[in-house]
């Protein structure tokens, strides 16, 4: 009988080992089982990260360079603007240079005898420039005078003149910065297409 007890107990010994490690085998693969899909898990959310960061930097990449092609237009267009205000001072120095007393009376007898100027019409020019308007041309006007042609000074004035209306209704301005403006169209081409 004691035979039997240790058989049994052998048995019983044996049986709970194996069931142990049973158990135990089942423990480390559902531990193995958990682990894979936490490493999984963990893989797919650094995969959305990385993709996410991609995206991003993408996105700042594509709005850096947007903001320099702004940057770089914005400085083209502020060069082109000196370039055209510079050329545009110069014309105008050049046409007051140009306006002497002979082309500022020669100006002046061409637009009065123009159908521009109506009777009751004045012209107005600089003070600096009254002196440059001779007296023999200003008696060539006492007929245009006599309907009320007017021949004015203003300070207002700048080189040139200007021609009013009677009425008030408009007037032409011939001063060395309008002509200016009018001859800017008729620069070379090749001076246009530089700006």
């Amino acid at each position: 009988m004691e035979i039997q007890i240790q058989d049994l107990i052998t048995s019983i010994k044996n049986d709970g080992i194996d069931k142990a490690k049973k158990e135990a085998e089942e423990i480390i693969n559902k531990a193995d089982a958990e682990a894979q899909a936490i490493i999984k898990s963990a893989n797919e959310e650094k995969e959305r990260i990385l993709a996410a960061a991609k995206r991003d930097i993408e996105l700042e990449k594509k709005s850096a360079e947007e903001k320099l092609r702004q940057a770089a237009r914005d400085a083209s267009l502020s060069l082109k603007k000196s370039i055209e205000d510079e050329l545009e001072k110069i014309m105008e120095e050049s046409v007051d240079a140009t306006l002497d007393s002979s082309a500022l009376t020669s100006l002046i007898e061409t637009v009065v005898s123009s159908s521009l100027v109506s009777d009751g019409s004045s012209i107005q020019i600089s003070e600096s420039d009254k002196d440059k308007v001779s007296l023999s041309f200003i008696k060539g006007l006492s007929e245009k005078l006599k309907k009320g042609l007017t021949l004015k000074t203003s300070s207002s004035t700048g080189s040139g003149f200007l021609v009013k209306a009677s009425d008030g209704s408009g007037y032409f301005d011939f001063s060395a910065e309008e002509i200016a403006k009018m001859l800017y169209p008729f620069l070379s081409e090749n001076l246009r297409k530089l700006l």
